[in-house]
């Protein structure tokens, strides 16, 4: 049975696996990402820096005591009103990994889920996700769970 609960500092070392895993895969779409071999333990302290900012938490999907996915999930990120929208604030899931050999098991459902649970207790009426255009795995779960576009980012290489 799947268990979702937040962080303990002994998931430390999976966690930083299932970081290095998604790297792996972002570096492949995305040529500004840093190589896999970089991302260290000062990733794991940036989210727990932002779960503290923007009142969050990383969650752990475990298995038998074998941490399969995480996602962190911050639940007061504030529009300020200075520019051009009105003061607001909603909530926003950061990193949503699921390891390599438990995707397809609604793990990542279970985790979104529960990031809306949060997000709803938190008082919000929006939650938030990013995803790499090219990330259309990625990008087709997001919007078979409700999410849909809110703000298209484009590029153009100059090279």
């Amino acid at each position: 049975m799947i268990a979702i609960r937040e962080y303990r500092e002994t998931d430390c070392e999976r966690m930083l696996s299932l970081i290095r895993e998604l790297q792996a895969h972002e570096v492949a779409l995305y040529d500004r990402m840093k190589p896999t071999a970089d991302m260290g333990h000062w990733y794991i302290d940036l989210l727990r820096k932002q779960c503290t900012e923007d009142e969050g938490v990383i969650l752990i999907a475990e298995e038998d005591g074998k941490t399969l996915a995480y996602a962190t999930i911050l639940t007061n990120v504030v529009e300020d009103g200075e520019a051009d929208e009105v003061a607001y604030s909603y909530a926003h899931v950061g990193d949503l990994v699921v390891s390599e050999e438990a995707r397809r098991r609604g793990i990542g459902k279970l985790l979104l889920e529960e990031c809306e649970r949060r997000s709803r207790a938190a008082g919000r009426d929006e939650l938030r996700i990013t995803v790499l255009a090219r990330n259309e795995g990625a990008y087709k779960t997001y919007r078979s769970f409700g999410f849909d576009d809110h703000l298209i980012k484009m590029r153009k290489a100059l090279k």
